[in-house]
């Protein structure tokens, strides 16, 4: 399956540290972000090639990055043509631009990834975990802190673990269950991007797209007890940084 790694923000609250870099080449561990995400994408049978949707402003970094790493699966860079914040596509529009432009295998399913977020666990795992179920899914992690399940997406589900009900940054979370940005769209779901913004829906938060979807085909969720590290502000970004030196070479991250 092909993977679509969206990086098309311009990092606003991590100013001044993203004024001239993009969020996800920020150094963790003396590597980029974006380095823990797409080795484990490398390192996965699943995973046949990654295409990465950025802006005007850092497609030359996000190329001068890809072509830096050792020969591996391929990575394309696409530039979705915005030059701002106010006149970004979205998440959800990135995803359709790649669709649009990258000739990318959605007849084979499709995992879409944020790329500022730090996982515990192997992200790759929920491509199978899709396949079982014959549908899309999400992982959906247990989060006792309510502030922060309000800056998250929050998912619902019934006995069988399909998605119920999806809110993106909901005042008053019904569930314990957050969703971090690892989604994989059915063979059946993924074409439906499409459909969604020809609706009128919003295009931003990638998470949208499910809460929508759910009601149209099936979403389960993987869920886990592990922590996602979402790398939003100066303040997540130092806390990041401080747990990952506090762990042996940074074990338990991807």
């Amino acid at each position: 399956m092909d993977a679509i790694l969206l990086a098309g923000g311009y990092g606003t609250r991590l100013y001044p540290l993203t004024l001239d870099r993009p969020k996800a080449l920020l150094p963790v561990g003396g590597r980029p972000i974006l380095d823990h995400i797409v080795d484990a994408l490398e390192a996965s049978d699943e995973i046949r090639r990654m295409f990465l949707v950025t802006n005007t402003r850092f497609a030359g970094h996000f190329k001068r990055w890809a072509d830096g790493r050792r020969p591996g699966k391929p990575i394309e860079v696409f530039d979705d043509g915005t030059e701002s914040n106010e006149t970004r596509l979205g998440a959800i529009g990135d995803v359709r631009f790649v669709l649009n432009e990258a000739g990318v295998r959605a007849d084979e399913g499709l995992y879409v990834l944020g790329t500022d977020n730090m996982a515990r666990f192997d992200v790759t795992e929920i491509i199978p975990f899709a396949r079982s179920h014959g549908a899309s899914a999400i992982f959906a992690s247990r989060l006792e802190d309510r502030r922060r399940l309000t800056r998250m997406g929050v998912v619902t589900l019934d006995e069988s673990g399909r998605v119920v009900e999806f809110e993106e940054k909901p005042k008053h979370p019904k569930s314990d269950l957050a969703v971090p940005p690892f989604y994989v769209y059915s063979p059946e779901a993924a074409p439906l991007v499409h459909l969604y913004l020809e609706e009128g829906n919003n295009p931003d938060a990638p998470g949208h797209f499910i809460a929508w979807l759910a009601h149209r085909s099936p979403v389960y969720a993987l869920v886990i007890e592990e922590v996602v590290r979402d790398i939003g502000t100066l303040e997540s970004y130092r806390a990041i940084c401080r747990e990952f030196e506090g762990r042996s070479e940074g074990r338990g991250f991807v």
